[in-house]
């Protein structure tokens, strides 16, 4: 591809309308097409894509609320760690332990709870 060597100024010079178009284009306000975002679903349409308006708004509210995860015993079982921390897990009864670990989630179950305290570990809650 060819380099632009001079530039656009230089190209406009001695040209009355300086690359605007008609002569009456560019005085006031009559050529931008409208005002604000008039025109976006008709001759601003590309605009309108480009800028990812053309879709339908989203309706309805986001819940502040944190989606708690869940983790069962046999998971904390295959872990390595003897100290394990889980934000906003809650720990379920389902499996075995057989080792003695320091388990701190957001909630337990009461047969979770008790699992881990029979194992000799212990059960905090955040």
């Amino acid at each position: 591809m060819a380099r632009r060597i001079h530039s656009r100024k230089n190209k406009h010079l001695g040209n009355r309308t300086f690359g605007g178009g008609n002569t009456k284009n560019r005085r006031g306000k009559g050529c931008r097409g409208g005002k604000g975002r008039a025109g976006y679903h008709k001759h601003k349409w590309l605009q309108t894509i480009k800028l990812g308006e053309h879709k339908p708004p989203k309706k309805g509210f986001k819940s502040g609320r944190v989606k708690t995860g869940k983790t069962t015993l046999d998971e904390i079982q295959a872990m390595p760690e003897q100290e394990i921390v889980l934000k906003n897990t809650k720990v379920l009864s389902n499996g075995n332990l057989t080792r003695s670990v320091k388990v701190t989630a957001t909630a337990f179950t009461a047969k979770a709870k008790q699992k881990i305290e029979a194992a000799g570990g212990q059960a905090i809650t955040l």
